[in-house]
């Protein structure tokens, strides 16, 4: 991830607080097969919802893809009831890097763009789709195009015996990669939801919840040694929320036991200030605009 964006590090010493912050969430059981199991869930999902709120929304799927695709390849998720499919580095290659063939006349040309026929030749180069290219130029042309027209393509039947795909759906992703590359997102978080195990929890982790319920799970994981950070998206302000959590849970008063500072020139001073206060007398602390 730190090749991603350079703040995506993680310490060990962070790891191994969320680690026990996991096991003493979990639900005790005298049974010590199933007490592995239970401790083994609430290890992953604690780790991973650490990670994936430090996330920007734009990583977030690249975050689960990254898991899902090592799983694959360590044949992990074979045996899951959503999928039976077996890893293939060809399938995989051809999925992130979408070679293509250039320099050949498109017979489609006047629906399929001369780039997703390429990406179309080069597919059929590997095994099982042998056929692609044949199909839609002189077997079934108006049903690939009536397909490749769809809204929702990912969701749709694939013409022919192609609808066989559906079973296999990492291969239909392949399909999807050289006819509908815009689709791909949307396809790739259908695809983790079924192939991960209790992938749903983890593709759509907290996206059913509001700001406030994050920040209360968020201040419930943290220390007071760790400061929180937001990094907001223009015209986003945390800072009510964050003010009406403190007066729920301490009676929060601003100039009493909470300080806000807005960073600037000569502010530094004012800051490390309020931070001293705040260490000593156990105060809330908000510092704005310290990048």
């Amino acid at each position: 991830l730190c090749f991603i964006e350079h703040m995506y590090q993680y310490s060990l010493e962070s790891f191994v607080t969320f680690l026990y912050k996991a096991i003493d969430r979990t639900e005790p059981c005298e049974d010590l097969a199933q007490r592995s199991v239970l401790l083994i869930a609430m290890i992953r999902m604690t780790i991973f919802r650490w990670v994936n709120r430090g996330l920007f929304e734009s990583h977030k799927l690249i975050f689960c893809a990254m898991l899902t695709f090592k799983l694959f390849q360590l044949g992990r998720l074979k045996g899951d009831d959503t999928t039976d499919e077996e890893y293939s580095f060809p399938y995989f290659n051809y999925l992130l890097r979408a070679p293509l063939v250039i320099g050949t006349e498109n017979p489609l040309s006047d629906w399929l763009p001369n780039k997703c026929w390429g990406l179309v030749l080069k597919l059929t180069e590997l095994e099982g789709f042998e056929q692609l290219g044949t199909n839609m130029e002189k077997d079934a042309p108006s049903r690939f195009k009536e397909w490749f027209n769809e809204l929702t393509p990912e969701s749709v039947k694939l013409p022919l015996d192609w609808k066989k795909l559906d079973s296999v759906p990492f291969q239909k992703l392949l399909v999807l990669r050289c006819l509908r590359p815009d689709r791909m997102c949307g396809a790739m978080a259908d695809w983790i939801r079924g192939a991960l195990p209790n992938g749903k929890d983890y593709m759509d982790c907290d996206g059913s919840s509001s700001f406030r319920q994050i920040l209360q799970n968020s201040f419930e994981d943290s220390t007071s040694t760790t400061p929180i950070f937001f990094i907001l998206s223009p015209g986003a302000d945390p800072v009510k929320e964050v003010e009406a959590m403190g007066k729920s849970l301490m009676n929060l008063k601003l100039g009493g036991n909470y300080w806000n500072v807005a960073m600037g020139q000569g502010q530094d001073v004012v800051a490390m200030a309020k931070l001293d206060i705040g260490h000593r007398e156990g105060h809330w602390v908000m510092l704005q605009n310290i990048h």
